[in-house]
């Protein structure tokens, strides 16, 4: 287990523990929220290119901000299955980090209004947490965004009808679990779009909404996340 160096930090590390029993949802050691230590490792890390293998047809060009490494993946599962709302800005640093590259590489003017489309999630896990983490990231993300680009979130798409979980599903399973299980269900977009989800792992669900949108004439650039997993790194 690693413990903060700074005088402060181990205050506030004590306090926590002691007052609250509070850990980093990245490591585990005591502290609020995301310690010195995982902020450090994550700042040192640069949004990038990510490919999955196999790729699934229509898979957009995706920009992710990292690795799902450990300390991701608590703050991702902390965020959305035990609603810790607190990360939500922190992912949204993130996510907004990924999306700037992605108009950078695409040379899309500054100040050109883009949208922000997060992939939606299951009704019933939207009733079971409380709230849609992946909008609540989206739309922080998009005040961060707002100092270079007029951005805006559309919640376009929803689930067309009852899907599988996802967990323990391999790329084929998880392509066939989702054909045709997006809608549209809001007044479209019509300016560019970046899709947007905390995390890319086989591309069924990024390639899916890519292809309703495509489909209803809606200019997608690409897609944008917050971590990716090892294997689709690049």
């Amino acid at each position: 287990m690693r413990f903060p160096s700074s005088g402060v930090e181990a205050w506030v590390a004590a306090a926590g523990d002691l007052l609250l029993g509070a850990r980093c949802h990245g490591c585990g050691v005591p502290w609020w929220g995301v310690c010195p230590d995982c902020r450090r490792v994550l700042a040192t890390r640069c949004p990038g290119w990510t490919r999955p293998d196999p790729c699934p047809p229509g898979f957009p060009p995706t920009i992710t901000s990292s690795v799902y490494d450990p300390v991701l993946r608590g703050l991702i599962n902390a965020h959305k299955e035990r609603q810790a709302l607190n990360l939500t800005g922190f992912l949204a640093d993130r996510l907004a980090q990924s999306v700037h590259v992605l108009l950078a590489e695409l040379d899309h003017g500054v100040e050109e209004p883009v949208v922000l489309v997060p992939v939606p999630s299951a009704a019933r896990a939207i009733r079971r947490r409380g709230f849609d983490a992946t909008v609540a990231i989206a739309r922080s993300a998009a005040r961060r965004l707002c100092r270079r680009y007029p951005t805006s979130v559309s919640t376009c798409l929803a689930q067309i009808r009852a899907v599988r979980d996802q967990a323990g599903l391999d790329a084929r399973a998880r392509q066939a679990n989702l054909a045709g299980g997006f809608r549209l269900h809001a007044p479209l977009p019509s300016r560019a779009t970046v899709l947007v989800d905390d995390l890319v792992t086989t591309g069924s669900s990024l390639s899916e909404a890519a292809r309703v949108l495509c489909r209803a004439g809606v200019p997608v650039l690409g897609a944008a996340t917050v971590a990716a997993t090892a294997r689709q790194r690049r």
